[in-house]
């Protein structure tokens, strides 16, 4: 009885830990947000991704706490892994715009509301105030009233210029 009692302390032990880190993540996203001046809704794009992460890691450790089969696990973890690795060849800029969506979070000096310029060479450059960032693209709504969803990969790439 004795090895149950461990692994149910270490059990609870796992999941208190990832409660604070998941409150320490959320309260450290939204004093990012805050300063930055980031949506709501951005925020939570980001803190799925870190609570994704997060649960996996648990799930991980929880396994190994428990000594579920690895023979089971493995197979399980390989399908999976093997049918994620189709979809991201078959659509690779998911994968990069999601990251840029990470990376366009924690590290770019624009917002929502803001007037940019993204430089794309001629006529192909984007001018226009942000209007939404999502997890694939920044919407940028044009002096025409157009609305355009420009890929976070590709506005990672380009210099963009802060007008207003």
């Amino acid at each position: 009885m004795e090895g149950l009692e461990t692994k149910i302390i270490i059990t609870l032990g796992v999941l208190l830990s990832l409660v604070v880190l998941l409150g320490i993540t959320s309260r450290y996203l939204s004093k990012v947000a805050e300063e930055k001046g980031f949506s709501d809704h951005r925020k939570v794009y980001v803190s799925n991704f870190f609570t994704a992460g997060y649960v996996i890691v648990v799930i991980i450790i929880l396994i190994s706490v428990w000594d579920v089969s690895i023979q089971g696990v493995s197979i399980f973890v390989s399908s999976f892994f093997t049918l994620l690795g189709v979809a991201f060849v078959a659509q690779w800029s998911l994968l990069s715009n999601i990251t840029g969506s990470i990376l366009l979070f924690f590290a770019y000096p624009f917002k929502i509301g803001d007037y940019i310029r993204i430089q794309d060479g001629g006529e192909n450059s984007v001018e226009g105030k942000i209007i939404n960032i999502t997890l694939f693209n920044i919407r940028i709504l044009t002096d025409d009233g157009v609305d355009i969803a420009y890929p976070n990969n590709l506005a990672l790439q380009k210099p963009i210029k802060k007008i207003k």
